[in-house]
């Protein structure tokens, strides 16, 4: 029954851009952890935008939240956990609000943990990869696979018990077979993975060098054979769920849902207008809350004649 006081259910994604290293292969634009002062100045900063552009939003409910754009867990812990503990204060936040927030392996602690129970975050986006230390190697990423049986012992039944794991799985890298793919797919079921999100490594990025696009589409069908197989459901384009562990914030992503983003370099769609903000640190971290500095470019939707 269509109800007119219904609000308008809509996505945040919040920007923590900070990486241990930026890795050849991602196409994000990502920062370097660096300083953990600056670190503590952007989620500052972060916060101000938030809080003065919440008011504008009273008619909206907050549905799903996704923190991400680098590694978000390990980077200001604290912090990130009061921050989101703060959203419903600014927003409406749904009763059953999807909180998901990215993760490195090797780079979950306690203190990791806690800030998500502050938080009440409901889901960890583990970006995996590759079980291959080899393929780990060409990836250029910042620590061996193993760091991931760190990650696990620390997350321990009481965290798995709270948050929904996702993890990334790269297809494409040099030299990757379906043998060593089905080896990081069964790694990552046995650390308990309930979505799956694979991604096609870039022809341009070195790590992609030997692999032809014939090579890729190979890779990519035995996956999502295997996946299949083992219980999980593609619900969109290389996203695999099984029962119930789909994920809400993609699925308005890619319906079109509008999407309120914050932070550096996030991006905006709300009622046709697209919003772009800054990338440059220097200037965002003071201007954070004055629109007319911090966004970058605005494109609003042509009107019909």
């Amino acid at each position: 029954m269509y109800n007119p006081d219904a609000k308008q259910p809509i996505a945040l994604f919040l920007s923590a851009p900070f990486c241990p290293c930026v890795c050849p292969y991602c196409m994000q634009a990502t920062l370097e952890a660096g300083d953990p002062r600056v670190r503590r100045a952007y989620i500052e900063a972060l916060g101000r935008e938030i809080e003065s552009a919440a008011g504008g939003f009273d008619d909206c409910t907050v549905a799903a939240v996704w923190v991400g754009g680098g590694i978000a867990g390990h980077m200001f812990d604290e912090e990130l956990g009061n921050l989101l503990r703060s959203l419903p204060r600014m927003f409406d936040m749904a009763a059953d609000a999807e909180i998901t927030c990215t993760v490195h392996p090797g780079m979950v602690s306690v203190e990791t943990l806690n800030a998500c129970r502050r938080g009440r975050v409901t889901r960890l986006a583990v970006e995996y990869e590759t079980a291959s230390p080899s393929e780990w190697a060409t990836l250029g990423r910042f620590l061996n696979p193993s760091a991931m049986d760190t990650t696990s012992m620390v997350l321990g039944t009481a965290a798995r018990a709270m948050l929904s794991l996702e993890f990334s799985l790269a297809v494409g890298i040099a030299g990757q077979t379906t043998a060593s793919l089905r080896r990081s797919i069964d790694k990552a079921i046995a650390y308990g993975a309930a979505h799956i999100t694979l991604q096609s490594v870039s022809p341009q990025s070195p790590a992609c060098a030997s692999s032809s696009d014939e090579g890729r589409a190979q890779l990519l069908g035995f996956a999502t054979a295997y996946l299949t197989a083992h219980g999980f459901d593609q619900y969109l384009p290389l996203l695999f769920a099984q029962p119930g562990a789909r994920c809400r914030y993609r699925e308005m992503e890619a319906g079109g849902s509008d999407v309120l983003g914050f932070g550096l370099g996030a991006r905006t769609r709300f009622a046709g207008v697209r919003a772009t903000n800054t990338t440059d640190l220097d200037t965002y971290l003071p201007y954070a809350d004055i629109p007319d500095v911090c966004v970058a470019e605005i494109t609003r939707p042509t009107a019909v004649c």
